[in-house]
């Protein structure tokens, strides 16, 4: 009897240098070389987090439901009532669209002075058993990602 064998479907085999996740690097500073770099593992999932943090749903017309709509807190008063609701959209979303990360805590500082929230997410990145702190600051002029130090 004929058979027939996907070795292509196989689990890959991870050698010391090998990475689990892979995705282009966001930052397109180095126009000279004209090549795209890649990110691996952490860096990975973090420009997943960043580029979630930064899509408003509908603007991905493949997955139109894709995104955080952090938006609709921008122009409201930065207040704890306010935090938390960031803070439970966060958890939501994070939860649905990125499943390889586990959030362990999401730590909101609010600054009313000049209404802006420092947003300081704890993840657990299981299949590389480690965990990572991403901070970031949400202002009226968007989310933007801060680097870590």
């Amino acid at each position: 009897m004929p058979s027939i064998s996907f070795t292509g479907l196989q689990k890959p085999v991870l050698t010391a240098n090998s990475y689990i996740y892979s995705d282009l690097h966001l930052d397109l500073a180095n126009p000279i070389n004209k090549d795209l770099t890649l990110d691996y593992d952490e860096a990975a999932i973090k420009n997943s987090i960043n580029s979630l943090f930064n899509t408003l749903p509908g603007q991905n017309l493949l997955n139109p439901e894709y995104g955080l709509n952090l938006m609709q807190y921008l122009f409201m008063p930065a207040t704890n009532t306010t935090a938390n609701l960031v803070g439970q959209t966060i958890l939501k979303n994070l939860t649905f669209f990125e499943p390889r990360v586990s959030v362990k805590n999401i730590d909101i500082s609010v600054n009313p002075d000049d209404n802006s929230m420092a947003i300081t997410l704890s993840i657990l990145i299981p299949s590389l058993n480690t965990t990572i702190n991403i901070p970031g600051t949400l202002t009226n002029n968007g989310y933007t990602l801060l680097p870590i130090q």
